[in-house]
Formats: C-alpha cells, structure tokens, sequence
C-alpha cells in the first residue's frame, strides 16, 4: 500500500512538472515573436529611466505624461531617422548603376610607390590596381555579377528592413508602458533575482542597469550623434545617397570600427567630380567634428558603465545584426554587456566568498 501511495505521488509530482513545464513552452511560443521588441523595450526602458525621473519631477508626479514624453522624444530621435535611412537605400540603387557606367570611362593613373610595400596584400594590391588602369571596364564586367547579386540581396531584405522598424516603434511604445509602471516592475525584478541569487545578489540589479545604461548611451547614443554629424556632413557637400551612407555610418559606429570608412571615400568622390572645396569641407567636417566627438562623447556617456572590451561590442554588433536585423544592432552589444557583467560579477563574488572563508 505504501509503496502504491509513494507510486501516486510521484505520479501526481510528474504530471504538475509536466504541466507547467508545457505552460511555460506556451507562453514562450506566444512571446517568440514579439521577443526582440520586448527586450529592446526593456533596455529602453532601463536606459531612460534617468530622464523620466527628471521629467516626472518636473511635471509634478505626472508620471503617464512623462512617458508619453520619452516615447515622443525617442520617436524623434531614433526612430524617424533610422526608417528615413533605410526608405532611402532602394532610391541609390539606381543612382549606383549610373555611377559604376561612369567608371567605366574613368583612367586610372599608375599605382602609388607606397602600395606595394604594405606588408601581406601590398602586392596583391597593387597588381589588382595595374589591372584596373589597362583594363577598368574588363573589370567591372566581372564584378557585376557579384554587384547584381547584392542589389537583389538588398531588395529581398527590404521586408525585413521595415519588419525591423517596425519592432523599434513596437519597442519603444512597449518602453513607455514599462517606464509607467517602472517602480513596481522594477521590485518585482529584484525580488525574483534575490529568489534566485539569494543575498549575495542584492546588488545585481544595480549592476546590470548600469551596464545597460552604459552601453546604450555610451556606444549607441555616440554612434547616433556621429551619425547625424556625418548625414549633415554629406548633405551639405551634395554627396547622392546620404541618408543610406549615413546608415552604413550608424552599423560601422555602433560597431565600433572608424566612420572615415564612409565618408572617406565619399570626400574622394567629390574631389572626383571637381568640387574641391566641398571636398576640403567634407574631409575637415569628418576629422575635426565626426571622428572627434567620439573621442569627447563616449568617454563621458560610457562613464557610469562598466569597461567592456571593443571586441565584445563588435561582436554584439555583428550577432545581433544576423540574429535579429536592424534592432539587433541594440540589444546584441547591450546583451553580451550583461552576459559579460553578469559573469564579472559571480567571479568576484566567488573570490569574496573564498577570502571570506
């Protein structure tokens, strides 16, 4: 008989396992696709939780309006720009054919002196170049292929593109909820990690808004700004396709690789067109003002976060671009700083526990 009720109860303990194991698969199915958004509604969340303070202080504890207002101001600040951008990138397409046939009546001049003696691709460099002046239209004959399949490439993301800004306009919505009710979600979030982590774990909280803040104002904040900077930048030099350029600025920032890799080469297609002064302009705009205000902001911004390496960022970049598009260029930098934050944080407290003993 005992060993029938022993039987029954674990009968019965399996099956509550089993159902809310089932529960919990559901419910995860029915966020899965909403999962980016909501992570990233998160982090905005987090981030701009300063500023609805301030807010909420200054209209007198009208705490829905200040959140109305930080939806508002993110709208304007991220999102407007960003679909402009991506709106604007099937409109170069066209302009780009026409750029590569003037190419092909380009002369190149010889090969600079210092190519060949880089170190590793000097060579092969300068012998690609050698190829170019006797034969450029031979060339781009058989690169146009591969510039064919990259045109139809960026035509079958367009979808996702705009499935992608929709998600940012989802997300920072969902952020303005969030910040609304902001004090009790976040004593709900502490009660569970401390559930969790137990004492030692108080601090966690803490710990992970900093980083968040950090990265997002930091390194996304900065790359914005050197975004605008360098759209502003290519406007005025008359430069075709700048607000696509200047999405390729926003990736390459946020990536943490130099923005002279777009503008750059655009300076050298205005000297091209014979618009020396806007050529000067565009190259003292990019090295007095884009590149040195990431000198100037991020250390400032990046300040109450923790130190991450570039390497970690680059690859959140990267990552979260495959895995989750346009939006993945946020939360994939942001989680990999909690992960690594996360990780810094149980080895020291190991350490604290062994030194205790």
């Amino acid at each position: 008989m005992l060993d029938k009720g022993f039987a029954g109860i674990g009968v019965m303990a399996v099956l509550r396992v089993a159902i809310v194991a089932l529960l919990v698969l559901a419910c995860l199915q029915i966020i899965l696709p909403f999962l980016g958004a909501l992570t990233w509604a998160a982090i905005i969340a987090i981030s701009a939780w300063p500023l609805y303070l301030r807010l909420t202080s200054r209209l007198h504890g009208r705490g829905k309006l200040a959140a109305l207002l930080v939806v508002l101001l993110l709208g304007l600040a991220l999102a407007v720009p960003l679909g402009l951008m991506v709106m604007t990138l099937t409109d170069t397409i066209p302009h780009l054919n026409s750029v590569a046939h003037e190419l092909a009546g380009v002369t190149l001049p010889p090969p600079p002196a210092w190519l060949s003696g880089l170190p590793l691709v000097g060579e092969s460099l300068s012998q690609y170049w050698i190829t170019a002046q006797n034969d450029l239209p031979g060339l781009l004959a058989k690169l146009k292929p591969w510039i064919n399949q990259a045109v139809l490439w960026l035509l079958g993301r367009g979808a996702v593109l705009g499935i992608s800004l929709l998600e940012i306009v989802m997300a920072i919505i969902v952020a303005g909820l969030l910040l609304a009710n902001g004090e009790t979600l976040w004593r709900t979030a502490e009660r569970v990690i401390n559930k969790l982590g137990g004492a030692s774990a108080s601090e966690l909280p803490q710990v992970v808004a900093r980083t968040i803040r950090g990265v997002t104002t930091g390194v996304v904040g900065t790359a914005l700004v050197q975004t605008i900077l360098c759209v502003i930048g290519l406007l005025i030099a008359g430069v075709p396709g700048a607000l696509a350029l200047g999405f390729l600025c926003f990736i390459i920032a946020v990536a943490q690789l130099p923005t002279l890799l777009v503008w750059l080469p655009a300076a050298g297609w205005v000297f091209y067109t014979g618009a020396t002064g806007m050529g000067v302009f565009l190259l003292l705009w990019g090295f007095l003002l884009v590149n040195t205000i990431d000198n100037v902001l991020k250390p400032l911004l990046i300040s109450q976060g923790a130190k991450l390496p570039l390497s970690l960022i680059f690859l959140g970049v990267i990552g979260g671009l495959l895995a989750w598009g346009i939006i993945g260029l946020f939360i994939g930098p942001t989680l990999l700083a909690i992960g690594f934050t996360l990780f810094q944080f149980w080895l020291n407290n190991d350490e604290e526990t062994e030194a205790e003993a």
